[in-house]
């Protein structure tokens, strides 16, 4: 799997955004929870809520696969040790469609596991009891050689706090965690003139929505150096930064500030600490991420057409009013204030930090800091993240999603009746 080819566009197209395949999911848990339906315990929690049968649908024991068909119309289904995935797709090796060529495995762990109920749609007093385990391994693999190979492999674990008070959980009520990591690994490929390629990826997201906050952060390894590092803290209007997971709100956009606010996903952000480099550090706050990431999209496409620098600087006041930064860097004690400015940079204006040094009156804008070379680095670090850096959000985020849409999906879903 190469990573200009990564199947993330399959995986969406024929998996997450897929009826044919969620219906052929729902069917394999729907049978098996029909053979499991029992009374409910009289004094129970279920008996409380109204319902006289229940059926459980154990998403500990992940163990069908779901192969794509010939056609790509529909999936196979059979019994298997884990749960998963074959789709048909491009193979770039070959320069065309094949059958079989990639595969997703989910593999169910951790030391304990949450519980949702739903209500039936087949018959009126029947729960649906979704057991999901605290944690998943997952890989993403490909023979475009012949062979498998794992090209994003990893786990995330889910944490969820319910009340004391019950025993099922709450998607977007309870406080909620989600952590983990994705390793990429990309072999040359000299056919395609590409080189090698490993990065890792370590996220942390805790949402708190009693108290309306959220924090967590990821860092970003590439080739054995850390590339980037974020932490945020936010106060919100109760989404806790990971309510909604939007897949529309990030699918080729590589802008980090971008990728922050669909993390995030909220109104403010109290903090957030980016370390490139593992070296310089910038501490900033926003008092309205979904602003700024209006007019950061407006000022791209204007620039695009190639604004002025009136035009740009328009919508650099505008950002220096709601973004407080500053900056330190290893080794030195003094911390420096930044704002933004506007400036030439080639043939475009930009929207460039300016810094505000012990021994300089005013502010001194990064293109004069540094030589055109380094900023140029420094961009396209800051404003372009690295390509399988922008795929393994994707991932972890569609693999998050898709968990949640099938634990809805007993209740949302009409396929099974």
């Amino acid at each position: 799997m190469d990573s200009g080819q990564y199947p993330e566009p399959v995986f969406y197209q024929y998996v997450l955004n897929n009826p044919e395949f969620n219906k052929a999911v729902l069917n394999a848990f729907m049978q098996k929870m029909q053979q499991s339906v029992k009374p409910v315990e009289e004094g129970s929690e279920l008996a409380e809520m109204g319902y006289q049968m229940y059926g459980t649908v154990d998403f500990t024991e992940f163990n069908y696969r779901f192969t794509m068909n010939a056609e790509s119309t529909g999936f196979d289904v059979a019994e298997a040790d884990d749960f998963e995935v074959i789709l048909n797709g491009w193979n770039a090796m070959t320069q065309q469609v094949e059958n079989g060529i990639y595969k997703l495995t989910l593999k169910a762990g951790g030391s304990q596991s949450f519980k949702f109920v739903q209500a039936s749609r087949q018959q009126e007093g029947l729960a649906i009891v979704v057991i999901m385990p605290s944690e998943f391994q997952f890989a993403i693999s490909d023979k475009q050689t012949g062979t498998w190979m794992d090209g994003f492999s990893g786990s995330f674990k889910n944490l969820i706090t319910t009340p004391a008070d019950t025993e099922f959980a709450r998607f977007g009520h309870d406080n909620w965690g989600v952590s983990g990591s994705v390793t990429t690994n990309f072999p040359a490929v000299a056919d395609l003139n590409e080189k090698a390629d490993q990065t890792t990826l370590s996220f942390d997201m805790q949402c708190d929505y009693v108290n309306h906050k959220g924090n967590g952060g990821f860092s970003w390894e590439q080739n054995g150096r850390k590339m980037l590092e974020m932490s945020y803290k936010q106060n919100g209007d109760g989404t806790g930064g990971i309510k909604n997971l939007d897949l529309s709100q990030f699918t080729t956009a590589a802008s980090i500030l971008e990728l922050l606010g669909v993390i995030v996903n909220g109104r403010s952000i109290e903090e957030v600490k980016l370390t490139l480099l593992d070296d310089l550090t910038t501490t900033m706050s926003v008092s309205d991420m979904d602003k700024v990431l209006q007019l950061q999209q407006e000022m791209a496409t204007a620039r695009r057409h190639y604004a002025d620098e009136a035009t740009i600087d328009q919508y650099t006041q505008q950002l220096n009013a709601l973004i407080k930064a500053e900056m330190t860097c290893k080794g030195v004690s003094q911390t420096i204030p930044m704002k933004l400015v506007t400036q030439k940079f080639g043939v475009d204006y930009w929207t460039m930090p300016a810094f505000n040094f012990a021994d300089e009156n005013g502010y001194v804008s990064l293109v004069d800091l540094l030589d055109p070379e380094s900023v140029t680095y420094g961009i396209n670090i800051i404003d372009h993240a690295a390509e399988p850096m922008q795929q393994s959000i994707i991932v972890v985020r569609q693999l998050l999603q898709y968990v949640q849409s099938l634990v809805n999906g007993f209740q949302q879903s009409k396929s099974v009746e």
